[in-house]
């Protein structure tokens, strides 16, 4: 077949891996520069766990309550009716249900799809350390007695999930990341031994070129301005390119589906990254930590250390930095790793980009509704976590096959 992706951010790299192997021909259109410039240019990393990420999936993680009424940890202005208090109505709707009804099946269906990820992610690489600056082992640091009491309720439902964690004293988690300020109170961490953390551009960029290297074209610097079902095919500068199949990989973007007649609620999602060299090795991170109370992760990536934060519903690409966001980044990082980070140097980057969610937290990935024109979007802050697994999955599902796990739940009809 001969086929289009739209989007060459890590889950739309990933899709035209995935039908590239399969024997396909792939072009791969991107509106930027270049590849991964957008959400996959400097988000945290942070592959695991789901349940801890912000809002990862309704009924789980901090409740969407906790985020409004922490300072700065979600910023959503907007009256009642607006765009933005009527998708966050659907999300408390969403949660509501799944705490009354007890169910887990979101979560459940989320961390099926991480786990099939992770067994796809490292596939034909002969180097994941050096191709991504990859670290093992994850740490979520619980500051008060509300959190401890939270996560031990949550303990035994992500065990029966199968994911590897644990309770630890402040002293053992000391001893995994020695770097850890002396002055800052916290009581307990949750240690995930299974996570990993990665920088995502790199690892999007080692991808392309294992992309290019068995045929796939990619035309950057290019938009569409239409897609045509009948005939099938994108629509470039007034000329039509035929193809077979369509996949739209365009995270929190919603023309292209809006075009089709979808009217997905898919919210954009803004948050920040400040990345910096690393000082002195032994104040750093070694690998991945959270902060839970301020829904902050801090990353170390090779020689550098990253940490990002924020929320911000109903913004756009030209708006201001939201400083007091920014200057909790900043306090944060010294005070978890003390000295850890060259904050001064001219190296320091800051970046803000937008994410797609839901409503119910989980991707839509399956048919459009159209034939032949498939989706992979809206994956949250679970772009690099979930990109092999849903690449692997739709290419399947667009070959008449069935995915080696069930995807009814992400399915983009079920709003």
């Amino acid at each position: 077949m001969n086929i289009a992706i739209v989007g060459a951010g890590i889950t739309g790299i990933s899709t035209a891996l995935e039908f590239a192997r399969d024997g396909h021909q792939v072009t791969v259109y991107e509106q930027m520069n270049a590849t991964a410039e957008e959400a996959s240019f400097a988000p945290g990393g942070w592959l695991s766990p789901f349940a801890a990420q912000s809002l990862a999936t309704s009924g789980t993680g901090m409740p969407l309550k906790a985020l409004l009424r922490g300072a700065n940890l979600l910023q959503a202005p907007g009256m009642l009716g607006s765009p933005n208090w009527r998708w966050m109505r659907q999300w408390k709707k969403n949660e509501k249900l799944a705490l009354k009804q007890d169910s887990q099946q979101p979560c459940a269906a989320l961390h099926a799809l991480g786990g099939y990820s992770a067994s796809l992610r490292w596939q034909d690489c002969e180097d994941t350390d050096m191709a991504a600056e990859r670290k093992s082992g994850s740490l979520v640091l619980l500051r008060s007695p509300q959190e401890v009491e939270f996560w031990n309720s949550q303990l035994p439902l992500l065990q029966a999930q199968g994911v590897n964690c644990k309770l630890l004293n402040a002293p053992q988690a000391q001893a995994l990341e020695p770097g850890l300020g002396q002055e800052i109170s916290w009581l307990n961490a949750l240690h995930f031994p299974d996570g990993e953390s990665i920088n995502p551009r790199l690892w999007a960029h080692y991808l392309r070129l294992q992309a290019q290297e068995i045929g796939v074209a990619f035309r950057t610097g290019t938009s569409i301005q239409k897609i045509s079902s009948q005939p099938m095919g994108l629509e470039v500068a007034g000329q039509l390119h035929p193809f077979d199949t369509l996949v739209l990989c365009t995270g929190a973007s919603h023309q292209l589906t809006e075009s089709l007649g979808l009217r997905l609620p898919l919210m954009p999602i803004w948050g920040y990254s400040v990345t910096a060299p690393v000082r002195d090795p032994l104040q750093a991170p070694r690998a991945a930590i959270m902060d839970w109370a301020q829904q902050a992760t801090i990353s170390r990536m090779g020689q550098r250390i990253r940490i990002t934060a924020g929320l911000e519903m109903g913004s756009h690409a030209g708006a201001a930095h939201h400083n007091p966001t920014l200057q909790r980044m900043y306090r944060l990082l010294n005070d978890w790793f003390p000295g850890g980070a060259h904050l001064s140097s001219p190296q320091v980057q800051v970046w803000r980009g937008s994410r797609g969610y839901l409503p119910d937290g989980l991707p839509a990935v399956g048919n459009s509704g159209h034939p032949n024109i498939w989706l992979n979007i809206a994956h949250g802050s679970h772009g690099a976590s979930l990109a092999a697994g849903c690449a692997r999955a739709v290419a399947d599902m667009a070959q008449h096959q069935t995915p080696a796990i069930d995807m009814q739940a992400f399915s983009p009809l079920r709003f």
